[in-house]
Formats: C-alpha cells, structure tokens, sequence
C-alpha cells in the first residue's frame, strides 16, 4: 500500500535524513573556516619570515664560544660550531654573538670561521643597543677593519677543508660503530 505510514506501522526503511542530517550553512561555520584559513596563513607568515629570526637568548653554547673566541681557542671554537648549525648565528640576550666578539677581540681566526659557516662578518644585523658586529671594530682606533678582515678571508679555505676532514672523520667513526651486521646473524636476535 502506498500512502502515509500509519502509527503501527515500523518503517521498512530508515528514514535517512534522520540518520544523515543535511548540513545547514549557519554564519558560524564561515567564520570558523576564515579563522582557519586566517590562523593557516598567519602560521605561514610566521615561518617564512621568521626562518631569519634569530632568538636571543643564553646558552652554554654561546658562553663556550665567547670564551674560545676571547682565549684564541680555535680548537675548541671549531668544536663548537661543528656541533650545531645554529651556533654560527646564535645570539645571547643581549643580541650578540660570535661576530660581536670576533671583531671585539680582533680574533681573524673566528672572523674566518664565520665565513666558512656560511656567517656574515659585515652584517648589518644588529644587538639590543642597536650595534652592528663589525661597529665592535670601526669605533676602536686600535682596530685595522681591512686587515683583519683579508687576514679572515685567507683562512676561509684552510678552515673549510679542516671542517670537511672532521665531518669525514666523524662519519667514519660512525661507520665502524655502527658496522656491527656481520658479527650477528639473523637467527641471533
């Protein structure tokens, strides 16, 4: 029989749009997709320009390389920017880093570290006081900025290839560390 469903009767079919309600746009769900979109691309924002951003902040790393860079401790300076990718342009609290004391020290050595890096001796970045790195030499009579800084760029090469030879190195070590395969069969575990 065809025609209304009485009472008694159960349906033969689930109603479907009890089960699967339709969507009824409201305002609120634009704006939530617009906060969304808006939060999305604010966190794009946020990297993209950011990637440059450099927090400052104290660490045991920077307090190790200024006191390497102080002391003419270039082993101890290559140790630690071999230690991090950051440490190059790591920045105390007070908006200074290893080119600050590059140049406050005239340390050539650190100088040309910062080079091979990848680093910028001459940046215009600057510390909380509004100093640029290389201001730490131009306002110090005793200072020779152009010296230093060809005597930086003729260590560059000799640093970079020291920098490869400990990577490869370190790589060998973990290669022989880590060779462990052969001693062990597949059944021994």
């Amino acid at each position: 029989k065809i025609g209304p469903r009485s009472a008694k009767q159960p349906p033969t079919a689930p109603l479907l749009h009890h089960v699967f309600p339709r969507r009824v746009s409201t305002f609120r769900e634009p704006t939530m997709s617009c906060t969304r979109a808006s939060l999305c691309l604010a966190g794009l924002v946020a990297t993209l320009g950011g990637a440059r951003a450099v927090e400052f902040q104290d660490t045991p790393l920077l307090t190790s390389m200024w006191e390497a860079t102080s002391k003419d401790d270039n082993d101890a300076l290559d140790r630690l920017l071999d230690s991090s990718e950051y440490a190059v342009n790591s920045r105390a609290s007070d908006g200074r880093g290893l080119a600050w004391w590059a140049w406050e020290f005239q340390n050539t050595y650190a100088l040309g570290a910062i080079i091979a890096y990848g680093g910028d001796i001459e940046s215009t970045d600057e510390d909380i006081q509004g100093q640029t790195a290389v201001q730490m030499c131009v306002e110090n009579p005793e200072c020779d900025k152009d010296s230093l800084v060809q005597q930086a760029k003729d260590m560059v090469e000799d640093i970079k290839r020291r920098k490869e030879e400990r990577a490869k190195e370190k790589e060998e070590d973990y290669d022989m560390d880590g060779d462990d395969s052969d001693e062990y069969a597949d059944d021994e575990f």
